[in-house]
């Protein structure tokens, strides 16, 4: 639950109270304006920190592009390495470095500057010198276009072009055309001419498609301009090597520059939040939301300031965000619902059923033993990371661990590790069978397994509509439950009476579709139309029995991902037992199962989402709500701890 927040302080203490909010991380700031009528907004000065937000943005722009510059010159962490700590003390200690450590960044971006100026200069060169390499055999100067009489040009006729009667026709002229060299699409010519004939020649080798290659702007010969690159490229490349030895000196001042462009950063965020400040010669103003279980905390953290705090109670209207409470176990998969849509405010929390259920189904589709230690390892080295609570990586590892320990319960009752790859190996290499005992082989008997999914389906959707019959009685709707959920639960209660008495069963389904007839129309206008659409609504009948199917994934993805599995083990014992056999299998058995790891993980994700979104959200669920976004301190490079974590 939200409480709206309206905080009074003293001008003084302004900077102080947001530094701590910041820390505090548990307010969401909003726009104080429209606490000011009219009238009293003339007595507000208008707050602007433009100036100071232009110059944090351009400090803490070069300090991420020298961090850029620096991090690929500076010895690799481990992927999964631990960010390291900062306490809000030691942001406090870097902002006293502020001058002298962006001074420094400055320095790393001119030299990075230049450096990268290197490279594109060499590929113009490289460039230059590829453009000579047919020309190489001339041996005169390239800016030397003629004489008083004569003029040289350069240029390109087609390889597939008729030399002999170009030739010809150019030989009754005052012209002469030699090749140079060629190519598979070209020769590359020189052509020289009396001055007062250029036009009369021009004329003629357009003719032949010739097209003038212009090299005036080389003074040398050819072969004298490709060394003269050929050196400027190797001089290049020292200047580089040079200008990185340089830029290598500044590792040591990687970790200052990524202390201070943290502490930027937050600062960077107080700034903007200033100019959603009422602000007066002596008093501010700030309002927005706190959840209602940390305003204890709030207080105490702001008791040392001279404040006053209001709190109101919200509503819809107010558009508070949505903070979800679950357990340690359940606020992982607050992610699954997420990547939904967030309930709206005040809504009802679907998160402890969609963990159990995720549990469950991602289980039964991934199904294995080995690709369930898999998961696990992965989201134990993600963790190694120390992800702060609540981050989508906290999450995700968290949703690893616990979908591979179902994942390893399931493959333990069906005896599958990477399939039956033990039994592969054990029968190909050794002659002594060895498999794990399976409790239940949906291979060879997949018609339970599909009754135990569609039946796992009914009641995962039956706690749909019973959340949503509880949702109804909440809210005084008492027809709408018992007439939009509680004849059809008396409908299905029929149904399964077939199988007992028949005639208690017929007068029971008798009765839910009196009901349905009489009361789903309840919303149109006119007898007739709502008599119809009363009718027409024991359809919905067909639309139970998909959403019940629907469920048959659950089987469908366990099997496929066991013939898979399978599949890969057979094709790796194809060489028998032998030397290269085992190398070959341990190959195959690697490749293969780690692309059926990632397949598998990835369907059962998929599908298990899929039955949460759209069968058993669609029986309840009020999307919408927005997420808490409180005002803190948000690094990048370093973990911010308390003192006392530390």
């Amino acid at each position: 639950m939200m409480k709206r927040l309206t905080l009074a302080g003293l001008q003084q203490e302004k900077e102080a109270v947001l530094k701590q909010l910041a820390f505090f991380g548990a307010v969401e700031v909003h726009d104080a304006a429209p606490l000011a009528s009219e009238e009293e907004a003339a007595q507000y000065k208008a707050t602007s920190d433009a100036p100071q937000s232009n110059e944090l943005r351009d400090d803490l722009d070069k300090l991420q592009g020298a961090i850029a510059a620096l991090l690929p010159l500076a010895p690799k962490k481990g992927m999964l390495q631990a960010k390291p700590h900062i306490t809000r003390q030691g942001m406090e200690d870097a902002i006293k470095n502020r001058e002298s450590v962006v001074a420094t960044a400055a320095e790393i971006m001119r030299i990075q500057r230049a450096r990268l100026a290197i490279a594109p200069d060499t590929a113009k060169m490289q460039g230059q010198i590829e453009a000579l390499t047919p020309w190489l055999s001339v041996d005169i100067p390239l800016g030397n276009t003629g004489t008083k009489l004569v003029d040289i040009v350069y240029g390109t006729i087609p390889a597939l072009a008729d030399m002999q009667a170009l030739q010809a026709k150019l030989s009754d002229m005052d012209c002469c055309l030699t090749e140079i060299s060629a190519d598979q699409s070209a020769r590359y010519c020189m052509v020289l001419f009396y001055r007062g004939s250029e036009d009369e020649c021009m004329a003629v080798l357009r003719e032949h498609y010739f097209s003038r290659v212009s090299l005036r702007e080389y003074t040398l010969t050819p072969a004298e301009e490709v060394e003269r690159l050929k050196t400027a490229i190797e001089q290049n490349g020292k200047d580089f090597d040079a200008l990185t030895a340089e830029l290598s000196q500044y590792i040591g001042d990687l970790s200052r520059l990524q202390e201070l462009a943290d502490t930027l950063s937050g600062r960077l965020a107080m700034s903007e939040i200033r100019n959603k400040l009422l602000v007066t010669d002596k008093a501010f103003f700030l309002t927005g939301f706190v959840p209602v279980d940390r305003i204890d905390q709030l207080e105490q953290g702001l008791s040392s300031f001279s404040v006053a705090i209001e709190y109101e109670d919200v509503t819809v209207e107010d558009d508070p965000p949505v903070l979800l409470k679950n357990s340690k176990l359940v606020e992982p998969f607050e992610l699954v619902t997420e990547m939904y849509s967030l309930p709206v405010y005040g809504g009802f929390d679907p998160n402890s059923f969609v963990a159990v259920f995720f549990f469950i189904f991602f289980g039964i589709m991934l199904g294995d033993i080995g690709y369930g230690v898999i998961m696990i390892i992965i989201g134990m080295l993600l963790r190694k990371t120390e992800p702060e609570e609540g981050t989508f990586m906290a999450r995700v590892s968290m949703i690893a661990i616990l979908g591979g320990l179902s994942s390893c319960i399931v493959g333990f009752i069906t005896g599958s590790l990477f399939g039956d790859i033990l039994y592969q190996f054990t029968n190909t290499f050794t002659g002594t069978v060895i498999n794990l005992k399976a409790y239940f082989n949906p291979l060879t008997n997949p018609m339970p397994m599909l009754f135990f999914s569609c039946g796992l389906g009914f009641v995962h959707l039956m706690i749909g509509t019973a959340i949503k019959f509880w949702l109804c009685l909440k809210e005084k709707d008492y027809l709408g439950a018992f007439a939009d959920q509680g004849l059809w639960w008396l409908m299905f209660i029929g149904i399964g009476l077939i199988f007992v008495n028949t005639n208690v069963a017929f007068i029971v389904i008798g009765i839910a579709c009196v009901g349905l007839v009489a009361t789903q129309g309840r919303h149109k206008e006119g007898f007739l139309s709502k008599l119809w659409s009363g009718i027409l609504s024991l359809y919905n009948i067909t639309s139970w029995l998909g959403d019940v199917l629907s469920y048959s994934r659950l089987m469908a993805l366990m099997l496929s991902g066991a013939v898979i599995a399978q599949v890969f083990n057979s094709i790796a014992v194809l060489l028998g037992p032998s030397f290269i056999g085992v190398i070959f299998f341990a190959v195959i058995a690697l490749i293969g199962h780690s692309l059926a790891t990632f397949l598998n993980v990835l369907g059962a994700y998929v599908h298990t989402s899929r039955l949460q979104y759209v069968e058993f959200f669609g029986k309840f669920y009020d999307a919408g709500g927005r997420a808490f976004d409180p005002f803190k301190v948000k690094t990048q490079y370093y973990k911010l701890i308390s003192k006392e974590e530390k």
